[in-house]
């Protein structure tokens, strides 16, 4: 059942129900008032009963019959235990009535205190229920036609109602499968700029549109860059070990070879490395209380044992210690102070890491040639390097995992040439992270 019709039904059920909670309540009402003024009326017919029995002498044989009252009104009246006055047609109401007004009988029955010739008297004013039974019957026969009408109105309303205001979720329905259908993720969808509740929902369909379309992208260039990044080792590697098997090689040709085919080895575990990295995101930070100080020198120690050849410089300040995933900050570290030997063509190197009050900053910086301020912002990109030809040894994924490791830790990592020349990277971190344990 469409969601149109179930609203139209459920409408016209509720305004069924509220209806006749509504009679119920009414009728009630209605019953009390014509109760109450029936009550009224028989209390006024008293003075007059009193006027015509006055007039009239009371014998003592048979009961004196009155007359003058209205048609639906009998009257009793009885003085001294003796009957002495009643209407042909008086109801069998039992004498012993308490005074006040009660049903009996059939009749609503009012008992009441008269005077006749000075001396005190019963009398009982008995009305038929006609007088407040038949305005409840014209009531509820009434109420047995308006409320079906007032049902079906308002369902029938309501579906108008509901197919104008679904409207646009049908359009936005055909629009999505538009989009499904033609792969076009970017397409506008009509009524994302409303403030209504469909027009929230369709903005956040957009906005998930984008981003799906943005995240295909970004696995289309990723899965290019990695195949191109793959595809040169691999290349490499085949062609020296062709060339191993293509003719007679002596010992250290062989061994010569064997290396070189090494190298190229070890480029593609790095690179499967960084992209298993990139892969696995942020879903196993372990945090843990570590020394960032600690971390950073043995980077540098090792640094310097690979490229001796590059002045690196190291400085700690003040208490480091933050919350984090030794592995994946020693990592970051490792990639930041790569890629300044790497991109610095030797220049002399920094890595810093102080206290800031209550955060650990991290600087490496070189005193290379820098990189123009336009791409400043790219270079956190995957597979992203100013060389377009995409050679060398970098693969363009150090800074985008550093960048990846850093958002992980909840830290800001900011890119910006030096004062006078080269690359500075700044990791701020803050000292503590929700949720996990202070350390020690």
């Amino acid at each position: 059942m469409k969601i149109r019709t179930r609203l139209a039904l459920g409408a016209g059920v509720q305004t069924a129900l509220v209806v006749l909670l509504v009679a119920a309540a009414q009728f009630l009402t209605l019953r009390s008032f014509l109760a109450v003024a029936e009550y009224e009326r028989l209390e006024m017919l008293l003075p007059r009963l009193e006027q015509e029995l006055a007039s009239r002498p009371l014998g003592t044989g048979a009961p004196l019959e009155i007359q003058a009252l209205p048609r639906n009104v009998d009257v009793r009246v009885w003085q001294g235990g003796r009957v002495v006055a009643q209407t042909p047609a008086f109801p069998p109401v039992p004498r012993t009535l308490p005074p006040g007004y009660q049903a009996s009988a059939g009749h609503d029955v009012l008992v009441a205190s008269v005077t006749l010739n000075g001396r005190p008297a019963t009398a009982q004013l008995a009305s038929d229920v006609l007088g407040v039974v038949n305005p409840l019957r014209a009531y509820l026969r009434a109420l047995t036609v308006s409320a079906p009408a007032a049902a079906l109105l308002v369902a029938l309303l309501s579906f108008w109602l509901a197919g104008r205001l679904l409207r646009p979720l049908t359009e936005l329905e055909r629009a999505a499968e538009g989009v499904g259908r033609e792969g076009d993720l970017r397409a506008p969808l009509p009524g994302a700029r409303g403030r209504d509740e469909l027009g929230r929902l369709a903005g956040v369909l957009q906005t998930t549109f984008g981003q799906l379309a943005e995240v295909r992208e970004r696995e289309a260039d990723f899965t290019r860059a990695a195949a191109h990044d793959l595809r040169s080792p691999l290349a490499a590697l085949k062609m020296r070990l062709q060339g191993a098997l293509s003719g007679p090689r002596t010992p250290q040709e062989l061994r010569n070879e064997l290396a070189e085919a090494l190298t190229d080895v070890e480029r593609m575990r790095h690179l499967t490395d960084h992209l298993l990295l990139l892969a696995r995101g942020t879903r196993e930070v372990e945090r843990a209380p570590l020394s960032l100080a600690h971390l950073a020198g043995e980077v540098v120690d090792r640094a310097r044992e690979h490229a001796p050849e590059v002045p690196l410089e190291f400085e700690a300040r003040g208490d480091t210690t933050i919350l984090g995933d030794a592995a994946l900050l020693t990592h970051l570290i490792d990639n930041l102070v790569g890629n300044g030997i790497r991109h610095g063509r030797g220049a002399a190197m920094q890595v810093a890491v102080r206290e800031s009050g209550e955060t650990a900053v991290l600087v490496v910086s070189d005193a290379g040639p820098g990189v123009p301020p336009e791409v400043l912002g790219r270079l956190t990109e995957a597979f992203y390097r100013l060389d377009a030809s995409r050679s060398g040894e970098g693969n363009g994924l150090g800074l985008a995992i550093a960048h990846q490791i850093a958002q992980a830790h909840g830290a800001r990592l900011t890119i910006d040439n030096g004062l006078s020349s080269g690359l500075r990277v700044s990791v701020v971190f803050d000292r503590g992270l929700p949720g996990a344990e202070p350390p020690h």
